[in-house]
Order: structure tokens, then C-alpha cells, then sequence
């Protein structure tokens, strides 16, 4: 929406007015106006005296998960990056808590945004664990089925269900027919048509 030069004018003269916080704590606050929290951004925010602390955490994790593969590291990177955030949210708390130049509005104002960011990476930290244990878990399964049928499992195949259905087949004999159903080509779909039989020669 366009704003007539009356409107600007006035805007511009108003501005001139503003003389910004007054009070030694309003200007230390405002210059901190430019620092975001970084919950959001694309790289994790690691302060200089912190980058030990974070390297602890990410060894710790690093030995609880053990990722195998490059899908399990990546995985395992927005778990590590999610629990760091979680306990700078944690810090964030206190600090807003402990700020005593903070009006209780304001003081409820970010502690209610700090809650939304705090339920968002919470959200990330459980997914990318849950993902984690099912690759790790269908890796696993993947390892004991018999090599005949394992070397026909494409690797993000869902082992446990193909592990269950080689221990049917196993139970009634029929694991031929298994790796016969492994080794056979793809089954024609419903959306391709179906092509006559050639003519035999007269």
C-alpha cells in the first residue's frame, strides 16, 4: 500500500523526535537490539568460550550413537545441533529471568517466544533420535537376513518387514519361493498397458 507524501513527511518528523532509551539499562539493552538469538539460523551459534563445552556434548552423543553411515550422520547433526539450542534456550531463561531492568510484560513477552522456539527444536531432537534408531535398528535386521535374499534388499528397504516375511517362508519351507519372489522382475502396473503376444510364424 503506497503512502501519500503527507504521510511521509509526517513519519520523517516524527522520527526526529524519537531520541531512543534514556536510562543507562534501556541504551545497554538497545544495543543489543542488532543480536539475534540465533535459534533460526542456518549454522548453530557457538561462542568462542563455548566451543569446548559444545565439543563435549557432541563426543558424548557422538558415543551414545554411534552413526554408521552418512543418512545416520546427518541425522545425527540435527540432534547434536538440537540439544545445543535446547540448553542455550535453557540459558536464555535464566537470563531473561534474572534481568531486572525488564518489565514483567516484556519479561512474559520472551519468555512466551523463547517457549515456541523451545517446543519447534524439541520436535527435531525426537524425530531425528526416532530416525536414527530405525536406521540403525532396520540395519541390523538387514545384517542377519540369509545373503541370498539380502543382496537383492535395496539399503532403505524396510528390513524388518522383509525379515518377517523370510521367518514365514523359513517356518513353512517355502524360502525358495522367496528368493525366487526376490530375484523375479518388477510386476507389470495397472497404468501400463498390457502388450499382445507376438504372432507365431505360419
Amino acid at each position: 500500500m503506497s503512502r501519500s507524501p503527507a504521510r511521509l513527511a509526517a513519519n520523517a518528523a516524527n522520527a526526529q523526535h524519537s531520541t531512543g532509551p534514556r536510562t543507562p539499562e534501556g541504551q545497554a539493552r538497545s544495543s543489543q537490539n542488532a543480536r539475534t538469538h540465533g535459534l533460526t539460523a542456518r549454522d548453530l551459534v557457538i561462542a568462542p568460550n563455548e566451543h569446548e563445552e559444545f565439543e563435549e556434548l557432541r563426543n558424548d552423543y557422538q558415543a551414545s550413537v554411534q552413526p554408521q553411515d552418512a543418512i545416520q550422520q546427518s541425522e545425527f547433526e540435527l540432534l547434536v545441533g538440537a540439544a545445543w539450542n535446547l540448553r542455550r534456550i535453557r540459558r536464555m531463561e535464566v537470563r531473561a529471568c534474572s534481568d531486572t531492568t525488564l518489565s514483567a510484560e516484556q519479561l512474559e513477552k520472551d519468555l512466551d517466544r523463547l517457549v515456541r522456539y523451545k517446543t519447534c527444536i524439541e520436535r527435531t531432537f525426537h524425530r531425528s533420535l526416532k530416525e536414527l534408531k530405525a536406521l540403525q535398528t532396520n540395519a541390523v535386521i538387514q545384517a542377519t537376513l540369509p545373503e541370498n535374499v539380502r543382496k537383492n534388499v535395496l539399503p532403505l528397504s524396510n528390513a524388518t518387514e522383509i525379515s518377517k516375511r523370510t521367518q514365514h517362508f523359513e517356518k513353512r519351507g517355502e524360502l525358495r519361493l522367496l528368493e525366487a519372489l526376490m530375484e523375479a522382475p518388477p510386476p507389470i502396473r495397472a497404468s501400463e498397458p498390457l502388450q499382445p503376444p507376438p504372432l507365431s510364424a505360419a
